[in-house]
């Protein structure tokens, strides 16, 4: 009978343009396995449970480790390597770079099938230039900030205002997920009645700087634990306007005519590594949940890119839970084969589309599905039928590769390395996994140049104008001499208890050494 009606709906779709899904897709910002209540979590979250509910849960749902790369994987249709995103974007005063402009992205696929676009939310794909803004990527409208964390208050980034409308500057007060959804609550109220709506929100929490407006974090006063305080108001917040955009569909009367996807860009931060939090110690002043998964945000065990996850179309995709793995690049190619957009020859994908899968309930296994991110490390997985194949190798050092071997559907929680138990397995994953040709656009993470002109910092006092104005001096990456030195402070910042219990323990040794002498 499900399928029955898609076919209905896909004739109806090919034969009249107005007859498109909307497309509303909801992105949260480092938002744990373990961050909401539907899964196990401590924080209420009843609108996004709701939605679970009422939808269908992606169980096995999977983006890249961090932001920029999954962002970018959601709008190409491609794996990291294939877009070049393979790490966050730093400001514009410490990097040049942006999502390549010959890239053809998601809004402008659906504006060439008839769909009025917007962007309300986090962009993070590139500022420094006019070509990688939205605006000139297929968004009829943009709204929100261009860089990968702001000030939820002040709208601010690394010393300057980083909040815009349609790439011009914007001096607005509020607490920016109120304000995005209420931009996205405005978009949807005054949808053009003649064309379907395609409307991506990205929502900034619940990324750093934690903050939450005074009614949430009262709320929440019987917690003693005050970050877990402040991230619990911060969540709940980001809760609140997630059921006021799900009302405003319903209010509008397009519910049963549009397609709502959830989910989030990475795992939580939650277990982080001791150089990441000498270079970003702010960035990485959270307390998210992986639940019981392994890893968390710049990892690519499941906590790192396994995250919650719903898509629902009332009477056609609804009030069930799907095993089927999707990755995000998996997105687009499903996206357009529901919306019936028909593609061009050149049109390839990395993902693959999965909408029959969906609709039939029909499990297909992966094939060789890979997602990563290269920050302080290389981090990688490839899905091949039940097996996860895990890659990590620091980005510090000239050292190989550690791998593990994983039966993903049976060990979810990944307690079992069987890598020297199937060694065939591991060869064939590994030989696949390492011939992946390998596009970078935005280049290795200089640990030096992101300690001293990186993005440590969001909100706070404003330093110099708005980072769209362009008034600011790009920061060339430090010497090699300088980039050395600095990685060794940063080294020995990083593990300054060892070394100290280190230089304890050889004055111990010492000190008995001389005295039994």
């Amino acid at each position: 009978m499900r399928y029955l009606l898609f076919t209905l709906l896909t004739c109806s779709i090919n034969l009249f343009s107005t007859d498109k899904p909307n497309i509303i897709i909801i992105l949260t910002d480092d938002l744990g396995w373990g961050d909401v209540s539907y899964h196990g979590g401590f924080i209420p979250t009843p609108n996004i449970d709701q939605l679970a509910e009422d939808g269908i849960e992606l169980n096995r749902f999977y983006a890249n480790p961090v932001c920029s790369p999954t962002r970018a994987s959601l709008l190409t249709g491609l794996h990291i390597f294939n877009h070049g995103v393979v790490r966050p974007f730093m400001n514009p005063a410490a990097e040049q770079t942006g999502m390549p402009p010959e890239l053809k992205i998601m809004p402008e696929y659906f504006k060439e099938a008839g769909y009025q676009t917007a962007l309300s939310g986090k962009w993070h794909l590139g500022m420094a230039k006019e070509e990688f803004w939205p605006t000139n990527r297929g968004f009829d409208t943009s709204y929100g900030h261009m860089s990968g964390g702001i000030g939820y208050f002040d709208h601010t980034a690394s010393g300057r205002l980083d909040w815009h409308r349609n790439a011009k500057p914007l001096r607005e007060d509020g607490y920016s997920t109120e304000l995005i959804a209420s931009e996205a609550i405005d978009i949807i109220n005054e949808k053009d009645n003649d064309r379907p709506l395609f409307l991506y929100i990205a929502f900034n929490a619940p990324h750093t700087p934690i903050e939450a407006p005074l009614k949430n974090i009262e709320a929440f006063s019987h917690i003693e634990d005050k970050r877990d305080q402040l991230y619990a108001a911060n969540i709940s917040s980001l809760d609140s306007e997630i059921g006021r955009i799900l009302k405003a569909i319903e209010k509008k009367g397009i519910l049963d005519e549009t397609i709502i996807i959830f989910f989030s860009d990475n795992g939580p931060v939650f277990d982080t590594s001791a150089i990441a939090r000498v270079i970003g110690p702010n960035l990485l002043n959270a307390k998210g949940s992986p639940g019981n998964l392994s890893g968390s945000k710049g990892s690519a065990l499941e906590g790192g890119i396994r995250v919650p996850a719903v898509i629902w179309w009332k009477g056609v995709l609804e009030n069930s839970k799907s095993n089927q793995f999707i990755f995000v690049q998996d997105l687009l190619p499903t996206l357009l084969s529901a919306s019936g957009t028909k593609l061009a020859e050149k049109d390839n994908f990395d993902g693959k589309d999965k909408w029959n899968n969906l609709i039939n309930n029909k499990i297909i296994s992966p094939k060789n599905a890979f997602v990563g991110a290269r920050i302080q490390a290389d981090e990688r997985a490839l899905f091949n039928n039940e097996w996860k194949l895990y890659s990590s190798k620091p980005q510090l050092f000239s050292v190989s590769p550690t791998y593990k071997l994983f039966n993903i559907i049976e060990d979810p929680f990944e307690k079992n390395d069987l890598s020297k138990s199937e060694p065939k397995i591991l060869e064939e994953m590994k030989k696949v996994l390492t011939s992946l040709p390998e596009r970078d656009v935005v280049g290795d993470m200089n640990p030096a140049h992101a300690y001293l002109y990186g993005d440590d910092r969001q909100g706070g006092t404003e330093l110099g104008s708005p980072w769209l104005d362009g008034n600011y001096e790009f920061n060339n990456p430090p010497s090699l001499i300088a980039t050395i030195l600095i990685s060794i402070w940063i080294l020995i910042q990083a593990f300054k208890y060892y070394l100290i219990a280190f230089v304890i323990l050889i004055f111990i040794i010492f000190y008995f050494v001389k005295k039994l002498k």
